[in-house]
């Protein structure tokens, strides 16, 4: 048994006799998406007016399983941003078992803080929030968005107990073998009956071709990796760390594009429906309102009215970009890596290549002169956690 794993029993009068205590790798596990659900609830512990995401030991021990029912945040925006934060907080090494000279190590939560916030800002357009017919990116994007997270961040936790508690344990995640109320709890998530058996698959990272479906949070190649990169980041120089840094980022990135978000919602009919009448809209704005207008007013049919068409139907269709900082909009590209026009994000491997476009932005902040300036975005995220009510 690892250092970072403990368990407690009961002692007897007798002199010279052994009283078995037992933690199984099912407790780690159990606790670890205790942790992640702890950050969506609504009646969490405080702590300085804060959710007590320390969970009151520097360590973790089954006595911490909770027994009381959770109230899990509705609001898809709210959510998001809550997400965001806990990801922020943990890259931070700001919680119980985080440790600050090890501050960079969870590379991939920092993009990820930063993405889950452009989710919630997605979310937030008046476009999305009121028309009906942007009912399925809501519910796609809100699914992805919680299912990822439910997936990912117990990753985080359990390597933060320990990469000798992770190795031993990496292997046996399974939500059917939470403890009884952990897993009560987990499958009062919205979306668990249709969500779990997807979560994840284990795909080729390079060309996203499906090689297994795993389900229940199980471990993938792709993980196992992104934590062994950790590991590596953990002996590295200062000179090297960057580097392993960002290979970490990439393998979890291919998890979360490839093994959790394709299978779970880019393979959905409806999600590939909406994204096709998106791009087709655009394609509308883009060249037939325009090229039929520039046309008419060769021959003086129209004084170019018609090309109002086209910014109205830009406006119903968020752009796709992730703002590195925490504001929902920036004219600032410094900050703002855009995907290409038309990209066809269900396709894996278009996906991927914006993802590293970003990935390396992300990488040349947050390794230049404008880290301190990330790390105070991140801290403004964190922040976060507490929030009941959506901007």
């Amino acid at each position: 048994m690892t250092a970072n794993l403990t368990a407690t029993g009961t002692t007897n009068p007798e002199q010279k006799t052994c009283v078995d205590a037992q933690c199984d790798c099912y407790i780690i596990w159990s606790l670890a998406q205790q942790f992640a659900m702890r950050q969506l609830v609504t009646h969490a512990p405080t702590h300085d007016h804060m959710p007590d995401y320390r969970e009151g030991d520097p360590h973790v021990s089954n006595r911490q399983i909770e027994k009381a029912t959770p109230e899990f945040i509705s609001n898809y925006e709210l959510r998001a941003r809550r997400i965001a934060a806990a990801y922020a907080r943990v890259y931070l090494e700001d919680f119980h078992l985080g440790d600050t000279k090890k501050i960079g190590r969870f590379y991939w939560l920092g993009l990820g803080a930063f993405a889950s916030k452009q989710v919630a800002a997605t979310l937030h357009q008046w476009q999305v929030k009121y028309a009906a017919r942007w009912s399925v990116l809501i519910e796609g994007l809100g699914r992805g968005n919680l299912w990822l997270f439910n997936d990912v961040l117990a990753w985080f936790y359990a390597y933060a107990a320990g990469s000798d508690t992770f190795k031993k344990c990496a292997g046996s995640r399974n939500s059917n073998d939470f403890v009884e109320q952990v897993k009560n709890n987990f499958t009062r998530q919205k979306d668990h009956a249709t969500s779990i058996d997807k979560v994840p698959y284990v795909v080729n990272g390079e060309t996203g071709q499906k090689k297994e479906k795993k389900g229940y949070l199980q471990l993938t190649p792709l993980v196992d990796d992104g934590f062994k990169k950790v590991a590596s980041w953990e002996m590295a120089s200062e000179m090297d760390k960057p580097s392993i840094a960002l290979s970490h980022l990439l393998s979890i990135a291919q998890h979360e594009q490839g093994e959790v978000l394709q299978g779970l919602i880019y393979d959905d009919r409806d999600f590939q429906w909406w994204l096709g009448n998106q791009r087709s809209a655009l394609a509308t704005a883009d060249d037939t309102a325009i090229k039929n207008s520039i046309e008419m007013m060769k021959y003086g049919l129209t004084d170019g009215s018609d090309i109002a068409l086209s910014p109205v139907i830009r406006a119903l269709v968020p752009n796709l970009q992730l703002v590195m900082t925490p504001d929902y909009e920036s004219d600032d590209m410094e900050f703002r890596p855009d995907a290409k026009d038309r990209l066809v994000l269900e396709n894996y491997r278009q996906r991927m290549d914006w993802i590293k476009n970003v990935a390396n932005k992300y990488h040349r902040l947050m390794q230049g002169n404008r880290q301190e300036k990330m790390r105070s975005y991140l801290e403004v995220i964190k922040s976060w956690g507490d929030e009941r009510i959506a901007p």
